[in-house]
């Protein structure tokens, strides 16, 4: 059973972030992130060379699911960094360091747009919260 999916964007660093779409999710004890169909339109080198995976953006298009990471929760153990102003949580695993933003890194997108996007991940952070706090109960 899911406990929570949101759409979410997997970021190589929270400083360069070259943000890829997908679905984030929490499901029978396991935190994944799978990408979704415009994940496709994103620079996917990083994310091919990290998973040691080639060609991304064929399998996308070709409707296959592809699964960033998906971890069991008791392996694992998540933060929500304070430079990321609430809006991004880091997913770190044995061996692997995940970021991911609850709303799309928007440097660009101006002030006001800035500002509804901590408002949108801060929320998103403590449903977030919420819920893993209820998976491992």
């Amino acid at each position: 059973m899911d406990i929570r999916e949101d759409k979410a964007w997997l970021l190589r660093s929270r400083f360069n972030p070259f943000p890829i779409s997908g679905a984030l999710a929490l499901s029978e004890g396991q935190i994944s992130f799978t990408l979704d169909e415009d994940a496709g339109e994103s620079a996917l080198d990083w994310l091919e060379a990290r998973l040691e995976a080639g060609d991304l953006k064929s399998r996308i298009e070709a409707g296959e699911s592809v699964v960033a990471f998906a971890y069991p929760l008791a392996g694992c153990e998540v933060t929500w960094p304070i430079t990321g102003g609430g809006a991004m949580m880091i997913v770190q695993t044995p061996g692997r360091r995940w970021v991911v933003s609850y709303d799309y890194p928007a440097g660009a997108g101006g002030a006001i747009s800035n500002t509804m996007s901590l408002i949108s991940g801060r929320r998103k952070a403590k449903e977030w919260k919420r819920a893993l706090a209820e998976s491992e109960a």
